[in-house]
């Protein structure tokens, strides 16, 4: 057996590798793109059970002795989103029970040793909406994220190092019934030898994948199913110490009953001996994912005004001082593209944006451009012919209330649709 010198080492490998999202979402580790409504908040609670999950071994890779043979964690979870396409997450991790061998002591001295109750290193998390899945079919998101070095680096829990990085997600879904995501990461170490026996035990920086897969069965039930490794970016999956690789299935209930509860079930295990790959894991998680749920949408009533406009009663929303229509309109535009396939004598139909008198001319003008461009957009993807739409922004220049009180002005910010032939 080799003594290490990992007790003297200023800074260690971290052996937990499962770090569920804040947000909760599809999956079980790996990140969705969609983000919480605005003013969204998710919370959890995820027990996993490790075996073997660092051990040491031998030239040919086999496992000979165990360093951490037995690891209980519970992660507990909060994100809260500022906008629709904007949220703030964290991860609390913290070791309930491990059975660990200190191996800086000689092995005729090494005793096992139980461990309760300390914490791993502090996660935080925001995510960045590019391209919205409920829209487009596929998503795009930016997770920037940092770990602080608050856990026990002398039990493997942390690695002491201020650690930042970023997790690119890319999903798409099929008939909203098939969902697929992958997982790309970047994370920053500095560069360590943490075990000073062994080359190959190196922290550096890491790049990571991952690929996932969620299918629902019914309202309530879904299978969910994931692999993601993390491999040190100079040598990147040419060292199975330096890549610990994993795989997990499993199911998730989501009573629609008790919405926004979520339930989810898994196992799997590492399918390399690398740093945090277990022999298997079990997880248990909860969470609950609370959106503000906008009231019903009532059908869109439609009255030809002097056979020149189309006038809708609901207000078309859209993301603050952004021209990005908010998820609440969709029901409403879907309605306005039906309207107009079945009235294919609606030849041109111009799509006109106003604005209140809030901030200057210029700018309301061009605001008022592009949320207009934004709902002909929108038509367009639900069916209707692009060369019978025409977006005109207004700015502020055709108000039909008084722009001096707050009702007035939230009238004055509109979208209409007028029938030019």
């Amino acid at each position: 057996m080799l003594i290490s010198s990992l007790a003297q080492a200023r800074h260690n490998v971290d052996v937990i590798t499962y770090s569920p999202p804040s947000d909760g979402g599809k999956y079980i580790t790996l990140q969705q793109s969609k983000t919480l409504k605005q003013f969204g908040f998710n919370v959890g609670l995820t027990s996993d059970f490790a075996k073997n999950p660092l051990e040491y071994q031998d030239a040919l890779n086999r496992r000979r002795s165990g360093i951490i043979d037995n690891m209980i964690t519970h992660h507990v979870t909060a994100a809260f989103a500022f906008t629709d396409w904007w949220s703030l997450g964290f991860d609390f991790p913290m070791v309930s029970y491990m059975t660990f061998y200190d191996p800086s002591v000689a092995p005729a001295a090494v005793t096992k040793q139980s461990l309760k109750f300390k914490m791993a290193d502090l996660r935080v998390e925001t995510k960045i909406r590019f391209l919205d899945i409920d829209r487009y079919h596929v998503g795009l998101s930016l997770v920037p994220f940092f770990y602080f070095p608050n856990g026990k680096e002398q039990y493997f829990l942390g690695n002491g190092m201020w650690s930042p990085g970023a997790t690119l997600v890319f999903d798409t879904d099929i008939a909203n019934r098939v969902f697929l995501t992958l997982n790309a990461t970047y994370r920053n170490y500095a560069n360590t030898q943490w075990d000073g026996n062994n080359t190959d035990a190196i922290i550096d920086d890491t790049i990571g994948i991952g690929g996932g897969a969620n299918v629902r069965i019914t309202d309530d039930w879904a299978v969910v199913g994931e692999m993601w490794a993390e491999t040190v970016a100079k040598n990147a999956f040419k060292k199975q110490l330096q890549t610990p690789w994993e795989f997990l299935a499993g199911v998730k209930f989501t009573p629609q009953a008790a919405k926004g509860l979520n339930l989810t079930l898994a196992g799997g295990r590492g399918i390399t001996n690398g740093v945090g790959s277990p022999d298997w894991r079990a997880m248990l998680g909860v969470n609950f994912r609370h959106e503000r749920t906008p009231p019903p949408v009532k059908p869109v009533e439609v009255e030809a005004v002097v056979e020149e406009k189309i006038v809708i009663t609901q207000k078309i929303h859209f993301e603050f001082d952004r021209a990005v229509i908010r998820p609440i309109s969709y029901p409403i535009l879907n309605d306005v593209a039906n309207i107009l396939k079945q009235n294919p004598q609606l030849k041109k139909i111009r799509i006109g944006g106003h604005t209140d008198w809030i901030g200057p001319t210029e700018y309301n003008q061009k605001l008022s451009e592009r949320r207009a461009d934004s709902v002909r957009q929108y038509l367009v993807q639900q069916g209707v012919e692009p060369d019978r739409l025409e977006a005109v922004g207004y700015g502020e220049s055709n108000p039909i209330a008084d722009n001096n009180t707050t009702m007035g002005r939230a009238k004055n910010r509109r979208v209409e649709f007028t029938v030019i032939q």
